[in-house]
């Protein structure tokens, strides 16, 4: 297994606007970012490094838009990936009734699924409950074909607890995900996993509802090089 797990900082800050499948109102958040450059892939300086190498080296923002869209292609993207929300995630594992969220993020290019944390650990665990495959194998779908998705895995806590634990607990469940699908067989390539201890709440940690929202895992389904190619081409097989 790649040594891929990070905990990234921030010094500004990018504001997106997301999309809810149930058909809630849109809502904001706020990425990190590092430099301005972070909106950009970087040059490849060594034609020998594999994609996975080289995303190791981005922050989140980076590994986010890594694969820039052109408009005619974005656009084919966008109702692709709309039709995978609601049609594959939303109406099966990923909805309110199990409590996770699907969404469009990023100009809707690009899937957000939020499960739980206490759907996939127990409280102050790194360890993954036997139950939390009901969560994670359908996700094994986007790492079948190479660079069709890059999928960004980040872990999120709520604020309790010393920073260095927040960081920790984050760092190990997120190395925890990423270690199940390389168990299960899945090409980890294109899977970049990420620890954002608790600088990104979805709710202020003023009570327990809402630190238990925030304990979360986001999988940011990223339209990788291969989606590119076949929407360029008009068509998108998956």
């Amino acid at each position: 297994m790649r040594s891929l797990s990070r905990i990234f900082k921030s010094s500004a800050a990018a504001t997106v606007c997301i999309l809810a499948f149930a058909g809630v109102e849109a809502k904001t958040i706020t990425l990190p970012v590092e430099n301005a450059s972070a909106q950009s892939a970087p040059v490849k300086s060594d034609a020998e490094k594999s994609v996975g190498s080289e995303m190791e080296e981005l922050e989140f923002v980076e590994a986010l838009n890594s694969v820039p869209l052109d408009a005619k292609s974005a656009d084919l993207i966008r109702k692709f990936q709309e039709k995978e929300g609601r049609s594959r995630l939303h109406a099966r594992e990923y909805n309110e009734k199990n409590g996770c969220t699907v969404e469009t993020f990023r100009n809707k290019e690009v899937l957000l699924i939020t499960i739980p944390a206490y759907k996939l650990f127990a409280p102050n665990s790194t360890e993954l409950r036997q139950s939390a495959s009901t969560f994670l194998l359908p996700l094994k779908r986007y790492l079948k074909s190479p660079d069709m998705y890059r999928v960004l895995i980040v872990m999120h806590t709520d604020n309790t607890g010393s920073e260095a634990y927040r960081d920790m607990i984050t760092e190990k469940r997120s190395e925890a995900v990423a270690d199940w699908f390389e168990e299960q067989g899945a090409d980890t390539e294109y899977l970049f996993p990420f620890a954002n201890g608790d600088e990104m709440p979805l709710k202020e940690n003023n009570s327990m509802a809402n630190r238990a929202k925030n304990r979360r895992l986001e999988v940011y389904l990223v339209p990788g090089k291969q989606m590119l190619e076949q929407a360029k081409k008009g068509r998108i097989v998956f």
